[in-house]
């Protein structure tokens, strides 16, 4: 992800947020359409967003920390804006080692198995997860058919092909596992060759864990340029801890938007 230093009014800003904005300089980091992200250097995050719409993150975020699988969440600010500041996690996101193929393949299925041999405990339903049912049980003209999230080995060559298999496997998918939601290479952070933390938990929560396969293969290719490391990746995953039909399942909600 880009920075980008900023000038900053501090006045703009809850005076909560003041010590830590004044601690060092300001960089832009955003890369949502909606929320802000501005990092300070003292070795903070702080992500804002219209009010109440960083309230789940938040808990979120800190029961992934509760468990080691999380940054710790310093502040959660909720007034005209929503602001979540969390401190910045020791080591870089899984982009960082594209020269090392494999690497990341062995570092994001470890990541993954960690995280989906958790307790659900509290977590909410995962907001991706709900958009699948959304969709399944949802009417058809409302997919928008999104080809940049296919495979080539998940082929699904129409938005009708996608939504027949929707309708085939919406009973299959369980939210029996804590996912992230959004398994994809900028948010799994490691550091000396470990894991260290997931980062960015608002599509977290209760869900199916073939949700964060695909999306996690998916990342690898597009970060990667290839699928050549897709098998290897499932193979240091476990082959006997997930069904290959929920992938292609999984494939065609994704496709499907």
């Amino acid at each position: 992800m880009k920075k980008r230093k900023v000038e900053i009014d501090i006045k703009d800003y809850p005076e909560e947020l003041h010590r830590l904005l004044l601690a060092g300089n300001v960089y832009d980091r955003s890369n949502s359409s909606s929320a802000r992200t501005l990092y300070c250097d003292a070795g903070y995050y702080i992500k804002i967003d219209d009010h109440g719409k960083l309230a789940s993150e938040a808990s979120l975020g800190a029961q992934f920390h509760a468990r080691g699988l999380g940054v710790e969440v310093v502040h959660y600010y909720s007034c005209d804006r929503d602001y979540l500041v969390t401190r910045s996690a020791a080591g870089e996101n899984l982009t960082h080692y594209l020269a090392h193929p494999k690497k990341v393949c062995n570092l994001l299925a470890s990541a993954l198995r960690k995280l989906h041999s958790q307790p659900i405990g509290a977590a909410p339903i995962s907001p991706r997860f709900q958009r699948y049912m959304d969709s399944a049980n949802g009417d058809f003209s409302g997919g928008c058919y999104d080809e940049g999230m296919m495979m080539r080995r998940f082929k699904v060559s129409s938005k009708e092909e996608a939504w027949h298999t929707m309708q085939e496997n919406k009973g299959r998918f369980v939210a029996d596992t804590l996912i992230h939601g959004d398994a994809c290479l900028p948010n799994v952070i490691c550091q000396d060759d470990d894991f260290s933390a997931f980062i960015d938990f608002n599509l977290s929560g209760a869900g199916d864990k073939h949700i964060d396969l695909y999306l996690a293969i998916w990342s690898l290719q597009y970060y990667l340029k290839t699928e050549a490391y897709t098998d290897y990746f499932l193979d240091q995953y476990g082959r006997d801890n997930f069904d290959l039909d929920m992938l292609n399942a999984a494939a065609a909600f994704e496709i499907f938007g």
